[in-house]
């Protein structure tokens, strides 16, 4: 590549950016940035840490990184990876309000805790002496490209489509071994299929995390916690109410959706 195309990829990463940022500030989807940066996936981690490096100018601290695999829902990978900062994260039982959301989506995720760093390329023996704790969390995914639009590209671009994150409690993982059973509540109704995971499921995708990182980003550090989508893929909220994480017949972290607070005076001009 030429400075030329150097300098022409830099301009495309520096727009498809801004396009995700303004859709974010105004809680509306964009347009795909593949007119930006095509299906080049590498262009599009570049996005996502320019994205992720603004956020830290402003005052973003990250604390962990999310694994989401796009190979049945976008024909992309099987793992792509995203980073997570403290304004994603709310607290158990907190209030949520469709204002701070573009196309909300919920989950539990399985999360572990490192104690090691995880370079590309290691071994599942590794990535076990790596975790030091083992939980899950409610996580409600929220991509800003247009969910009609949206290819492996623009997820990848948005940050995995990393949104917002209610952790729950963490135990060592040999005293939560697995299987776990997992699912989605709504108001303490079933919202989904309940999803079993193995503990050694949980170990393979966090060492496909570590190539992914490893390949386009910071290698996985100790301290750092992880968001694996060991428990299926995230569906589309269905309504207000009180969503929950259940695991194995407990709730572990929820929320409450609900209707868009009022606006204040400065939001109207």
């Amino acid at each position: 590549m030429d400075a030329a195309q150097d300098t022409a990829r830099d301009h495309a990463v520096q727009h498809a950016a801004e396009r995700l940022r303004h859709a974010d500030s105004v809680h509306r989807p964009c347009d795909s940035v593949g007119d930006l940066i095509g299906d080049d996936l590498s262009a599009a981690y570049a996005v996502q840490r320019l994205v992720t490096e603004l956020q830290v100018i402003g005052g973003a601290v990250p604390w962990g990184r999310k694994a989401l695999g796009l190979a049945l829902t976008h024909g992309g990978p099987s793992i792509a990876a995203g980073t997570l900062v403290d304004s994603m994260v709310v607290r158990d039982e907190e209030h949520v309000t469709r204002r701070d959301l573009v196309q909300p989506r919920v989950a539990v995720r399985v999360s572990v805790r490192l104690v090691r760093d995880l370079p590309g390329g290691a071994s599942a023996r590794q990535a076990r002496e790596a975790v030091g704790a083992v939980g899950a969390a409610l996580e409600i995914a929220d991509l800003r490209v247009s969910a009609e639009q949206a290819t492996a590209a623009d997820v990848i671009a948005d940050n995995a489509g990393a949104g917002l994150v209610v952790l729950g409690p963490e135990r060592s993982p040999r005293e939560s071994p697995g299987p776990w059973s997992a699912r989605v509540l709504l108001d303490d109704e079933v919202s989904g299929p309940a999803v079993d995971v193995m503990w050694d499921d949980t170990v393979g995708r966090l060492v496909e995390l570590a190539g992914v990182v490893g390949e386009h980003g910071q290698p996985l550090r100790a301290g750092e916690v992880v968001l694996l989508d060991s428990f299926g893929t995230a569906v589309p909220l269905t309504g207000d109410g009180r969503y929950a994480a259940e695991v194995d017949g407990r709730v572990v972290a929820s929320i409450r959706f609900g209707a868009s607070r009022p606006t204040r005076p400065e939001e109207m001009s």
